[in-house]
């Protein structure tokens, strides 16, 4: 018997596949990213479309005699079905029983019905999986579900806990058994939901070409074979795609509280205006105004756009690192899990936004050069001082003409735009946290006021934390090289630093905190995600 179109050419993949696959050990339960799916198949046919059924029919040779083909194992087996002495006989399609043959007829279809370019990747990826493993359920044995699939589905029924949306996709019910269709459907939510708490819904760099997050996608049949394996824990293993990072849950926490029976008063009206960090309230130093009061609906919202802005970070952060929230204009230095250092800082004004990225911090510069950037010299130097390169030079300024090029670096000293030092992670949008010579600016609310780099309060103090206890290095030692020359100081290890912009996040006394949305982010991934506000 020979089948035609896309069950014939599958079917010789479920063969080729049975090969490679029939010793592979059980996924572990965890949530692998870009793990491999199984062992590759043997080189039995050649692909020449990347596609998930189309394959071309299986070379000449194939039926070699024993001693020399791949296909050994499975000649010397009872299951191979005699060879007729005539050709038009597909081996792969006499090996599959009724209930595989069944299948590979539903998930041809199922795949061909897929809608919009997300639904047919997510299928035809689905349907490799399963093209792999011979067309076999992976869910159901004996006519019932698997102890894994009423775990994922519960999980999956929870995923608006989550901040996730899966109202697009049916899966079935943990309680009723049906068919293949249900099967399938319980795969691409799988699949869906592993994506979304990965990051999946948004490419944070089509929001803005200064936001250097790269989310780490899983691969589709990994989390199927991994959710499956996982037994009756397969919901936690699920759920386990979301980011594991404490301020993470923290909102999660306060977006089912808040679903459940609305946030107090105090938290809603007033979040904004609450400030956890004592300094912030010292004397001489503005607090911020009262904020417009926000309907349940938009404090949702607000808290889902953040939780979905923790999926860009990595999955570990470092225990010990530096994490500056933009929004709060404030930086938070971690020691072994704890905050050790907390200090005020100033970001980039509207229209020089502060990149958002993280990076690996390996040197401080005391005295360091300011070397100008092309854009500040020609937009603002050049124009202040009449083009007069001779003016610059008068003011602290060295004017360097190397091949026909002109650059502009400030002296080390009081006045120098950096201060007296600065804190190096080399990284493509050259941004660097460091010191200013106008400490004053420290005392408003509103510190969006720089090129684009972080300005930091006391930042001596921050040095010491930096290099951390025991390093030889406390404040009073650094203050000592400060002179006419850099000087540097490298780390004994590279220290993590996450750029971050959070406008709601939970305090440490656990109260929902919101801020300003200064760059317009929030109202981006809000808008992306289909959310009110």
């Amino acid at each position: 018997m020979v089948f035609r179109g896309s069950f014939a050419r599958a079917s010789v993949l479920a063969f080729a596949v049975g090969l490679g696959s029939s010793s592979g050990a059980a996924a572990e339960p965890r949530a692998p990213f870009r793990a491999p799916l199984t062992i590759a198949p043997p080189p039995l046919v050649r692909q020449l479309e990347v596609s998930w059924l189309r394959m071309e029919e299986p070379p000449a040779d194939i039926f070699a005699p024993p001693t020399t083909s791949a296909l050994l194992p499975i000649v010397n087996s009872t299951a191979l079905a005699v060879l007729p002495a005539g050709g038009g006989f597909d081996v792969a399609e006499a090996l599959l029983s009724e209930e595989q043959r069944a299948f590979a007829f539903a998930l041809d279809s199922w795949a061909g019905a897929a809608r919009g370019l997300e639904q047919r990747a997510r299928r035809r990826a689905v349907a490799a999986f399963y093209a792999q493993r011979a067309y076999k359920p992976l869910w159901r044995e004996a006519g019932a579900w698997r102890a894994s699939a009423p775990a994922a589905i519960e999980r999956l029924s929870r995923a608006r806990d989550d901040g996730l949306d899966l109202r697009g996709l049916a899966y079935p019910s943990e309680t009723k058994l049906g068919g293949d269709a249900d099967e399938l459907a319980l795969s691409e939510a799988v699949v869906a939901y592993a994506a979304q708490a990965s990051g999946g819904r948004i490419d944070p760099r089509r929001l803005s070409r200064l936001i250097g997050a790269h989310p780490a996608l899983p691969e589709a049949g990994a989390v199927i074979a991994t959710i499956a394996a996982a037994g009756s824990r397969a919901g936690d293993v699920l759920q386990d795609y979301n980011p594991p990072h404490e301020g993470y849950r923290a909102l999660r926490g306060k977006l089912v509280e808040l679903r459940s029976a609305g946030l107090p008063e105090l938290d809603r009206r007033f979040a904004e205006a609450a400030h956890s960090v004592a300094h912030d309230a010292a004397p001489g130093r503005e607090a911020p105004s009262a904020p417009p009061r926000r309907s349940n609906a938009q404090v949702e919202a607000e808290i889902i756009a953040n939780m979905e802005r923790w999926r860009w970070l990595p999955r570990d952060l470092g225990e010990s690192r530096i994490e500056v929230n933009i929004p709060d204009f404030e930086l938070a230095l971690v020691r072994d899990g704890h905050v050790a250092h907390r200090a005020r800082v100033i970001v980039g004004k509207e229209g020089t936004p502060t990149p958002l990225f993280s990076d690996k911090m390996q040197f401080i510069i005391v005295n360091p050069y300011w070397n100008v950037p092309p854009s500040i010299l020609t937009k603002e130097m050049l124009p202040k001082f009449g083009g007069d390169l001779g003016a610059i030079a008068a003011r602290g300024y060295e004017v360097i003409t190397r091949k026909g090029q002109t650059f502009v670096r400030q002296k080390p000293g009081e006045s120098n735009a950096l201060g007296r030092i600065k804190f190096m992670f080399p990284n493509d949008f050259s941004v660097y946290l460091h010191d200013t010579p106008n400490h004053a600016l420290f005392a408003s609310a509103h510190r969006a006021l720089s090129h684009g780099c972080v300005r930091v309060d006391q930042p001596f103090r921050l040095a010491e934390a930096v290099l951390g206890p025991g390093s030889g290095w406390p404040e009073e030692r650094v203050r000592k090289l400060v002179g006419s020359s850099e000087r540097y100081i490298n780390l004994a290890r590279p220290l993590p630093i996450h750029i971050e912009y959070f406008t709601a996040f939970v305090d440490e006394a656990g109260r929902l905190q919101l801020r300003g949305d200064l760059y317009g982010y929030s109202a981006k991934v809000r808008q992306a995600l289909g959310l009110e506000g």
